[in-house]
């Protein structure tokens, strides 16, 4: 049985299509959430301005003191930290962790009923940790891992994120400012493993996701870009540009979620000050957007060379009529 050329091509064009494109995204919604909306001191956009997850069903968010847990609508749950205009900061980073200097928390991730937390020290960001808490009710579960960097940078900001990779039991790292590396670290401890070497440098990453073979990384540099890199290859591509309010803008973390039928949804945090006020936080327009955008699915191997064959039948079909 002969498979006819336009079939043959079409399978082998079929292997190539990735699980996602780098292109492709639509962006679906924004949301704002202000320093002193709905009342005065709910800091709603305090509390999600460091960097986000998901375990499929609900949020969490993180802030420099403390996480958040919050409904499929963004509704807040659960904190495991507050403050208060008055001076009143209750944190959520252990006292003993606190004592350490550690006390500014990053970008983070979840895995397995646990939040993964970067945590490092604002007096120089040479003190990179990675602490893990309960995803259930945001509890320390006691468990903080130094993280340590290559021999040209052992410690300097390398805590600004951590990004799990549960398919190969690792966890990903990059120093902040520069940088062509990703450090990879071993899941169980977070002792450093190796690193993976990158087509081009990125700078001031400020958060990152893993789907299959790609980690995504959101950049607070000046055109406020989302990149990705392949993990097998270094590749790396832009995904898409934030659009750029007026005001101060920063990048912070970012959460990427896949759908039952193949699709595929990112939400970026950006923290927009219009009045340049420095982020002040008596400010009532400083707010947290959350971007919403979305990828459609790429049809699967099968089913596109099916849909090239089909097409080819057609005009076969057509052929032999106009023969007729």
């Amino acid at each position: 049985m002969h498979i006819p050329t336009l079939l043959a091509v079409a399978l082998s064009a079929a292997a190539l299509v990735p699980a996602h494109a780098a292109d492709g995204w639509t962006l679906a919604g924004v949301d704002n959430f202000y320093m002193h909306t709905p009342t005065p001191d709910s800091f709603t956009g305090l509390y999600r301005s460091q960097g986000m997850a998901t375990d499929g069903k609900q949020w969490f968010f993180s802030w420099q003191y403390g996480l958040e847990r919050a409904n499929d609508n963004f509704d807040s749950l659960q904190r495991n930290s507050s403050l208060t205009l008055a001076g009143g900061l209750k944190p959520g980073i252990p006292t003993a962790l606190l004592a350490q200097g550690l006390n500014h928390i990053g970008d983070i991730d979840y895995h397995n009923g646990v939040i993964y937390a970067s945590l490092d020290s604002t007096a120089g960001y040479t003190k990179p940790h990675v602490a893990l808490f309960n995803a259930s009710d945001l509890s320390y579960t006691g468990q903080t891992y130094a993280l340590g960097g290559t021999p040209a940078n052992p410690d300097k900001d390398l805590a600004s994120w951590v990004a799990v990779d549960a398919k190969r039991g690792v966890g990903y790292g990059k120093e902040w400012q520069n940088g062509n590396t990703i450090n990879v670290y071993n899941l169980d401890d977070w002792s450093f493993s190796h690193t993976i070497t990158l087509a081009a440098p990125l700078s001031r990453i400020q958060g990152a996701k893993v789907i299959g073979d790609w980690l995504y990384m959101a950049s607070d540099n000046d055109t406020q870009s989302i990149y990705r890199s392949n993990l097998l290859t270094g590749a790396v591509e832009e995904v898409l540009r934030l659009p750029q309010p007026l005001g101060d803008l920063e990048m912070e973390g970012l959460a990427l979620r896949e759908g039952a039928n193949g699709a595929l949804d990112m939400y970026i945090e950006q923290v927009v000050d219009p009045d340049r006020s420095g982020q002040s936080l008596t400010n009532p327009n400083l707010h947290l957007a959350l971007y919403h955008y979305q990828l459609a699915p790429v049809p699967e191997p099968a089913t596109y060379a099916m849909l090239l064959a089909g097409a080819g039948l057609l005009a076969m079909r057509r052929r032999r009529a106009g023969k007729a």
